[in-house]
């Protein structure tokens, strides 16, 4: 009598589990339940890309620091979730080791973060930002502190993406220059924005957004007219560099 394949073997195991077993069984099921529910909270514009991005991070678990920003960048600053997130990029980065026994957020983890968020914005503006910021290196990092790092940060991306698209409205041949003296013309109008307000971080930064098209258009055709173009060009990293001068001494400094 030939002998019977014994029914508790991994391949039937795998052939006997539900849809339902499996998924309990790989952990499938939780992933993807909390990778949606953070898609639904976050509402990312453009949710594959978002998706990538998670999955792309869970590769790399010991990676502390990617991990937060990650977490950081799920949402945009303004929306209420933003709070959340920045909670639990705190709390993550407490499991990093400070000293063989003592885990923390400490200087040193506090600083990779803002240059990890800053990565894409100009090397001067980075260092000017961290100068005003930073703290020593072993320095244990009180979430209040750590907030209002992260956040000066984040609106400090938005304000180079507004210095940006500024700049490519004035490099009129498309060239990667724009004229000298359009350049100052619309970087007095973003210092006068800045100067408006001195009350709120936050409200510095909306006074950038609201350099409306009219007040741009009649302070660049004013300065057309005056006739006194062409007399040198700036580049956009040096557009950009003397914008966010402006935006970084409402940065009230750490120190």
């Amino acid at each position: 009598m030939a002998d019977k394949k014994k029914p508790n073997s991994a391949d039937d195991r795998i052939v006997q589990e539900t849809d339902r077993q499996f998924l309990e069984r790989t952990s499938t099921g939780t992933l993807i339940k909390d990778v949606l529910e953070k898609v639904i909270s976050n509402r990312p514009e453009d949710p594959i890309a978002f998706l990538a991005d998670y999955f792309d991070s869970l590769e790399d678990e010991t990676n502390l620091v990617s991990k937060a920003k990650q977490i950081l960048l799920m949402t945009h600053h303004s929306r209420p979730v933003f709070e959340t997130n920045v909670r639990m990029a705190y709390n993550l980065l407490q499991k990093h080791k400070v000293t063989k026994k003592v885990y923390g957020v400490n200087g040193t983890v506090y600083t990779d973060l803002i240059k990890a968020l800053c990565k894409d914005v100009p090397q001067t503006v980075q260092i000017k930002l961290l100068k005003r910021i930073e703290c020593a290196e072993h320095e244990c990092i009180k979430f209040d502190v750590f907030c209002s790092g992260v956040f000066t940060s984040c609106v400090l991306l938005d304000y180079v993406k507004l210095s940006e698209m500024l700049f490519k409205s004035i490099d009129l041949q498309k060239s990667g220059k724009a004229d000298k003296v359009l350049c100052e013309t619309v970087l007095d109008q973003l210092r006068t924005a800045l100067a408006s307000n001195k009350s709120d971080a936050r409200r510095v930064v909306e006074s950038g957004y609201n350099l409306g098209p009219d007040g741009l258009y009649y302070a660049l055709d004013k300065a057309m007219k005056r006739g006194n173009l062409n007399h040198g060009a700036q580049t956009l990293d040096q557009f950009t560099t003397e914008a966010c001068d402006a935006f970084l001494t409402k940065v009230k400094k750490l120190r």
